[in-house]
């Protein structure tokens, strides 16, 4: 169930946002994992993420829970 780690294992997050010449606004996620015990080198994942020009499409509901009778 996933990568193993050691007791020594860190983790740094970078959060960084920016927008475009064109107006698109962007959210990029850069983690970096280190483990002397497991790695060899940092593991490195970069996620982005572009913001929605407007609420369109977003519709939440309230979470609902149905009980046995």
């Amino acid at each position: 169930n996933g990568v193993p780690y050691s007791e020594n294992a860190t983790l740094e997050e970078y959060f960084d946002s920016y927008t475009e010449p064109n107006g698109d606004t962007w959210l990029v996620v850069d983690s970096i994992v280190t483990d002397p015990q497991y790695l060899t080198q940092p593991y490195v994942t970069s996620v982005s993420f572009k913001k929605q020009p407007s609420s369109a499409g977003w519709d939440p509901t309230a979470c609902r829970v149905d009980r046995p009778r």
